[in-house]
Formats: C-alpha cells, structure tokens, sequence
C-alpha cells in the first residue's frame, strides 16, 4: 500500500474513534496505521508495512489502551440528597420511644425520626435507614 493509502486509513480510524467514544480500540489501530504509512513512505515491502501495523496496533493495545481507559475511570460517587443521611450523626430534637415518632436534627434540617427504644431530647443518634420522609435511628 501507498503511505498515502496507510494515512488515510489512519484518518478512518480517528473517526471510527470519535464515533465510539472511550472504547480507545480503532485510536490503537490509528497508531498502527500511522507507523505503516512511515514503513510505507521509504519503500518497504507491503508485507513488511503489514507486519508493522499489526505489531504496533497490538502493542498499543495492551499498553497504551489500559492507560487511556484508567483516566477515564469514573471517580467514586458522592452521596447526595437522602443517601447522604445515612450513617449520618443527629440531635433529637423531641423525644423517640418505639410507639411515638420524634424528631431529629440532621445536617442542619428537622427530620420525622422512628427509633426501636427512648431516646430522650438532646441525645446524640445516627440515621440507620430511611423509609420515606422518616429517619430510623439508633443511639
């Protein structure tokens, strides 16, 4: 093949890249590509200029890809709305018996709170679950 032909295979493959975002595969074969088209421009035999693609897309396959892949990774997540009360540390604000719901101060909010013993006003509690607009909370 002509360098030009490697080139433009090359350019094909950037674009079959942009069409399937953070895959990095046809970026790897674009590299392979384009060391063939070099391999190419000094008139190296097609079978040779073959070689070179597959060697380099390999190779950048298995080193360069996990790399590309690992700085995409997605961070951990952060907690929000409810999800962030859990396990979270309240204040009650008026006592909690099993048979009378109470209420809790939590991250600066009233909240409707439901415990499994007393807890009196002014006991420190952390939210166990969440079942609706009601905290479940333990001393």
């Amino acid at each position: 093949m002509t360098w030009l032909a490697w080139i433009s295979a090359a350019f094909v493959l950037v674009i079959c890249e942009i069409l399937t975002p953070s895959v990095f595969f046809f970026l790897c074969l674009s590299a392979g590509a384009l060391f063939a088209a070099a391999a190419a421009y000094f008139n190296i035999s097609d079978w040779l200029e073959f070689g070179i693609f597959a060697a380099v897309s390999v190779l950048s396959i298995y080193t360069v890809r996990p790399i590309f892949k690992k700085m995409l990774k997605k961070t951990d997540t952060v907690k929000s709305n409810v999800d962030a009360l859990l396990g979270a540390n309240a204040v009650v604000t008026e006592t909690i018996s099993p048979l009378k719901d109470g209420f809790v101060k939590v991250s600066g909010e009233i909240w409707l709170a439901h415990a499994d013993e007393e807890i009196k006003e002014g006991e420190k509690v952390k939210v166990v679950s969440i079942s609706g607009t009601k905290l479940f909370v333990k001393k």
